[in-house]
């Protein structure tokens, strides 16, 4: 980040912090105060958090801890109302009293909430589409520095993975199901009406968020258009509290360390000597037939025992018990008809992995007030800055994957303290980089700077109208720089220093700008309530890249590129943009018949010329059963309602220029001289347009015994058509393909949320499951292929092909392992094969197991069959607890790292449980680690690579206790203490059973990655 960005960043802040915070001090004049407790009326407990307002104001308050409020009234004859959520409204009139208890009866059900859906709120009451929305406050409870991670294990259909521990990585999310072939799954993230894109990036500060709601189905998420067919998460920050001025601080600490069951026990130094000794020895026993005498033996592991060193790489990896902070600072002031929220967040996040981590500074200044009884106005502004050292984490020749199979005899120094610069590289084992050397040596850092702002103009007029303007703008800059030493060995196999230094570097912008203009129109005749939208939305988006590379420095301490010799730069611009159309009708009759449809046109400039334009229609209607006159006034019903809904939703998430034609350097000789140019690379295609996804859902809403209980299931069934994928062209034309919409995919399923609250005496409970069930189909891929596979003979295979889910797993079917010749006699032919090696199926009855993927079968299914979440929350008095489990049933994962981990060649060190490999037929081992004579027949993409992930984790528990405020300085204060991640109940041998490292169409592959801390952690809330 330039100096320039960091003046014009602070700068703002600064200003709009102390911008907002003057206005909120503007306090117009007060007459008398009123106090007061509020109470339930089945428990006569007191309510903290209830809204005290006076009646035709925007003035008010609400209850502290204690369910006591104090309220500055303008006249003695104002009257009150108290409003709670799961509460009925009550209005009160002052009558002269400055003292005013209240007590709540519990409402008939949970609908008054307003809860935000596409381009504006609506009554969570009449929603007839499929919509989830997430309890921040139960959520709240445990402390929380990525906002993603606040929707895990919260609503049926939205998976919440932590593929990777890495510090500070967003998680990832995807909503029923993977939905496309050729395009992103991604949903679309919508952070105070501006859609920001399919990421949230790190500028939103999770201690800033009010609510979050998750629009699953096409009728929610049609009047995004070309976006909404991954689903959309909408978040909406804060905003401070009416006639109050607020302060709350929340520090967290803790410790981060990997768990030695979450670690794959490799062998040491003895043991690896063994195995090498073991299998020169096995070679000659079977492939010659007789006893070797020990001086054939090499003699770097002819006896074991005398193994000088004994190295656990990982171990010398490892930031065990690595620190973590975090801290918040909020101030809200609401005075009058001006409310302002300024706050400010700091995060440092130590990685497990040394020399690795995470530091986050973010501020935001949210203000929005009325300037009179018809205008109102808004202003978001916020703005991050992290920092991250980061390393090749990903993969069995990055830093995790090197770390186990690293020659573990080497010492990490040498004996005059220097480092070991090069692990290995002799008897035959692979060499590598001193891990901890090269984490340690090399600059890896990337800073990203992020300044968002939200400003709308609201005007209501003619009674039932209402025009809001809104604009929305973001810049992000990135800088990236990598240098790596001379001294240090090359990543990969086999390359000792000295090597060539070099320098990596790039500078990255995007600018993002939107601006939304709707018009609301609202009225009520007799039983008859009409709500219409008609709005308009226009969006750009411009991404640059400046990036240069050098090498041959003269020395490794001046890390510029000035001082290479040699330095390549480029540049790259990309910009796309949108216009669209829309608008919503709702109608409901006597609050029992729900219709809501939307329409959207909208055009993008990533569809070919003649395809630009799309249009996006969508339906849905409640039916609320239980206010018929037909059904019996049962005391424990609550509000039952059904709802179905169909509509269109598109995928713009295809790339920039894919439909046009494309041109490469093409470098040529010209008089003698060498000449750059251009060809033509890719054939274009004008009529490309967009994925399309045709759904329909059916549901249900019950409440039982006055809401205490809840229940939603869904049944949808989503046909995505269009997909953006390669056809063949004939040769002639000079290229071998180009892009076309074609295919079919079919997602379907089922969602269950159950959920209960009571109140016992001093007891609060309240508890949520959700569970979602589902499958996916491709019907159809189109074109002159009839599957798409990515893989070869050495795996991982993932194929979709009709009538199968996406990305399924391939492989030769391994049976067994061949004990004696007999044996590979009898069986089809494996050209090749000798005792000890794994035993193949012959899927096509050729009689032979070529050596290709003739023979390969489907061996996994990436997919589970349910993924559930688990939420209790309770508090005694003054004591509060919570947990949240999730967990996964019935899926696959390709453990692909064990190529490595088990490659029995004995190039690699090994796991453990290599020790009981196949040796002789008389010693077979456990039936499943094939021999070490050789490798054909071993590595293959086969079923024993594939493991069962099933798994159930602990992913939070959280014990609080709050002190009440003893003076005038402060109301409360909140100890708690935090776990996450704490135990994993799993069969898989891996460390992470959520890992997804290639991800897209190509699910449940393990070559292992930055492993996922448990995070153990003490923390306060302030409340002034």
């Amino acid at each position: 980040m330039t100096d320039k960005y960091k003046g014009i960043l602070y700068k703002t802040l600064l200003l709009s912090a102390l911008f907002t915070l003057l206005l909120s001090y503007s306090v117009s004049a007060q007459v008398d105060t009123v106090n007061g407790t509020v109470m339930d009326a089945q428990s006569d407990e007191t309510l903290p958090g209830v809204n005290i307002s006076i009646k035709g104001t925007t003035s008010g308050t609400s209850t502290d801890l204690d369910g006591t409020y104090s309220l500055n009234i303008q006249s003695l004859s104002d009257t009150l109302v108290f409003s709670y959520i799961g509460y009925q409204t009550l209005e009160i009139p002052v009558d002269g009293r400055t003292y005013i208890d209240a007590t709540l009866t519990q409402q008939a059900f949970l609908g008054e909430e307003m809860v935000v859906v596409g381009y504006g709120t609506q009554r969570r009451s009449d929603i007839t589409s499929a919509v989830s929305v997430i309890d921040i406050t139960d959520v709240g409870e445990r402390p929380i520095t990525t906002a993603s991670s606040l929707l895990q294990g919260q609503a049926a259909g939205v998976v919440v993975r932590q593929t990777t521990g890495t510090p500070g990585q967003e998680m990832e999310i995807n909503i029923r199901g993977i939905g496309s072939l050729g395009a992103g799954s991604e949903p679309l993230y919508v952070i105070d009406g501006f859609p920001v894109g399919t990421s949230m990036g790190q500028n939103i500060n999770p201690t800033d968020i009010e609510s979050i709601t998750v629009l699953k189905d096409a009728a929610s998420t049609a009047i995004y258009g070309a976006r909404g067919s991954n689903g959309v998460i909408q978040i909406t920050t804060k905003l401070a509290d009416m006639d109050e001025v607020s302060i709350s601080f929340n520090a967290t600490s803790g410790v981060q360390n990997i768990p030695n069951s979450r670690r794959t026990p490799m062998m040491n130094g003895v043991e690896f000597s063994q195995f090498k000794k073991e299998s020169f020895m096995d070679k000659i026993r079977n492939f010659e037939g007789r006893e070797p005498d020990i001086d054939e033996v090499p003699m770097s592991f002819r006896y074991p025992e005398e193994t000088q060193y004994s190295t656990d790489w990982m171990n010398e990896i490892l930031n065990q018990n690595a620190s973590f902070q975090n801290y918040n600072m909020t101030v809200g002031a609401g005075s009058g008809s001006i409310r302002s929220l300024v706050s400010v967040g700091y995060t440092n996040q130590q990685g497990a992995v040394i020399e690795t981590g995470f530091e986050r500074f973010n501020a935001r200044a949210n203000l929005n007030g009325d300037i009179n009884d018809n205008i109102s106005v808004g202003w978001n502004l916020a703005g991050s800055f992290s920092r991250e050292e980061y390393a090749p984490t990903s993969g069995r020749d990055a830093i995790i994957g090197s770390a186990m199979w690293a020659d573990p005899r080497e010492p990490v120094f040498n004996d005059d303290g220097s480092y070991n610069a090069y692990v290995g590289g002799n008897d035959g084992i692979f060499g590598t980089p001193n891990l901890v050397m090269e984490l340690t040596e090399m600059d890896r850092n990337r800073n990203t700077a992020d300044l968002t702002s939200n400003g709308y103009l609201q005007i209501s007029f003619l009674n039932n109208f209402q025009f809001k303007s809104s604009v929305n703008a973001s810049i992000v800059n990135g800088r990236q720089k990598e240098f790596r030493p001379s001294y240090l060995a090359g990543r990969g196999f086999d390359s000792p220093p000295p090597r060539e230094a070099y320098q990596n570097e790039s500078h990255n912008e995007t600018v993002k700008t939107s601006t939304d203009q709707l018009l609301t129109y609202t009225k009520s005749i007799g039983s008859h309530d009409i709500t219409t939208l008609a709005g308009f939305s226009a969006q750009e988006e411009t991404w640059k890249r400046l990036s240069a590379s050098g090498n041959e420095y003269p020395d490794d301490i001046v890390r510029f590129l000035n001082v290479a010799e040699t330095v390549d730069a480029g540049s790259s611009e990309e910009s796309w943009s949108l216009l669209a159309y829309f608008g919503r009708f709702n109608y409901a009759f006597q609050d029992k018949y729900l219709l809501s449809a939307t329409y959207r046109q909208e055009g993008s400039s990533r569809f070919g010329t003649n395809n630009k334009w799309g249009n996006f229609p969508a339906a849905s209607l409640g039916w609320r059963i239980s206010e018929e006159t037909f059904i019996p006034d049962f005391t424990w019903l609550t509000d039952l309602m059904l709802r179905g809904s169909w509509g269109i939703t598109g995928n713009n998430n295809i790339g920039n220029y894919t439909s046009f034609s494309s041109m490469a350097p093409s470098n040529y000789v010209l008089g003698g001289n060498y000449v750059t140019g251009q060809v033509l690379s890719s054939f274009g295609n004008p009529d490309l347009g967009w994925e399309q996804s045709n759904e329909v859902n059916f549901g249900m809403d019950l409440a039982l015994f006055e809401s205490k209980m809840t229940l939603t299931a869904e049944y949808y069934r989503k046909i995505t058509t269009d997909m953006l994928l390669p056809v063949r062209i004939p040769v002639i034309s000079g290229f071998q393909n180009t892009f076309s919409n074609i295919g079919e995919i079919e997602n379907k399923g089922l969602e269950f949320n159950l959920g209960y609250r009571t109140s016992v005496n001093n007891f609060n409970i309240r508890t949520n499951f959700n569970i979602g069930f589902n499958r996916n189909k491709v019907l159809d891929i189109g074109g002159d292929n009839d599957e798409i596979r990515n893989g070869g003979l050495y795996g991982p295979n993932n194929v979709s092909v009709p009538g199968r889910p996406i990305g399924m797993l391939h492989g030769f079917k391994m049976l067994g392992i061949f004990n004696t010749q007999e044996e590979i006699d009898a069986a089809p032919t494996q050209s090749g094969a000798h005792p000890g090696v794994y035993i193949y199926e012959d899927t096509n009855g050729d009689g032979e197991i070529s050596y290709d993927t003739e023979d390969m079968v489907e061996i996994g299914n990436p997919h589970p069959n349910f993924v559930w979440g688990f939420n209790l929350g309770g508090d005694f008095k003054k004591f509060d607890l919570s947990l949240m489990i999730t967990g996964a049933q019935g899926y696959d994962l390709y453990r692909q790292i064990e190529k490595t981990s088990l490659n029995m060649d004995g190039v690699f060190n090994l796991a453990q449980v290599a020790e009981n490999r196949w040796r002789s037929a008389d010693n077979p081992g456990n039936g499943y680690i094939a021999t070490s004579d050789g490798w054909q027949w071993q590595r293959e993409a086969n079923s024993r690579y594939v493991y069962d992930a099933s798994h159930a984790w602990l992913k939070n528990l959280t014990l609080g206790y709050t002190f009440s405020g003893t003076n005038n300085i402060m109301n409360d204060i909140r100890l708690y203490a935090s776990a996450d991640n704490l135990l994993l109940i799993t069969s898989y041998p891996g460390n992470n059973p959520e890992v997804n490292q290639l991800g897209g169409i190509n699910p449940g592959v393990d070559d292992e990655t930055y492993p996922v801390p448990r995070t153990l952690s003490l923390g306060a809330v302030i409340n002034f």
